[in-house]
């Protein structure tokens, strides 16, 4: 995989069961040393399809695509980025990074400063490497610890 193959778009209507698919499966394989297994499981099912569309519907939410495939996804609700998930076998190419940065751009755009990022634990130390400082951890009963980052935009 060329990361220059990679485009990103906005979300679609159509785009739903992919991002759905790409969030359950980070879910089960990749957060799950994040969270409890009884938040695992209330994230799983939360991230319906349907859910998926209000999300789009409350946020500005884009998609990465490589050749025609959804490979990756993120939110923004203001100055807040959030749902930041790559397929587990693009993780690591820098997809999150192109997904983040367009996420800040925008809202650098809209004169949101600074940008804050929600992630977990294990996500902490990527996101610091791209500028993002721990501002709190919250403790959130139904899902668990979020780690809320921010970085102050130029």
């Amino acid at each position: 995989m060329d990361i220059r193959n990679v485009t990103i778009r906005k979300f679609r209507t159509e785009d739903a069961n992919r991002v759905s698919n790409i969030i359950k499966s980070n879910l089960a394989d990749t957060n799950n040393k994040d969270y409890t297994e009884a938040a695992l499981k209330a994230a799983y099912d939360q991230f319906t399809p349907k859910y998926v569309l209000t999300l789009s519907n409350n946020n500005k939410m884009y998609v990465a695509v490589e050749e025609g495939t959804i490979v990756g996804t993120a939110c923004l609700d203001h100055d807040v980025i959030s749902n930041v998930y790559v397929d587990f076998q693009y993780d690591g190419k820098g997809i999150d990074e192109m997904l983040i940065n367009l996420m800040a751009e925008i809202a650098d755009n809209f004169g949101l400063r600074p940008v804050k990022l929600v992630t977990t634990n294990s996500l902490q130390k990527r996101y610091e490497r791209l500028g993002f400082d721990l501002v709190e951890e919250v403790e959130i009963v139904e899902f668990g610890k979020q780690i809320i980052m921010e970085k102050y935009l130029d």
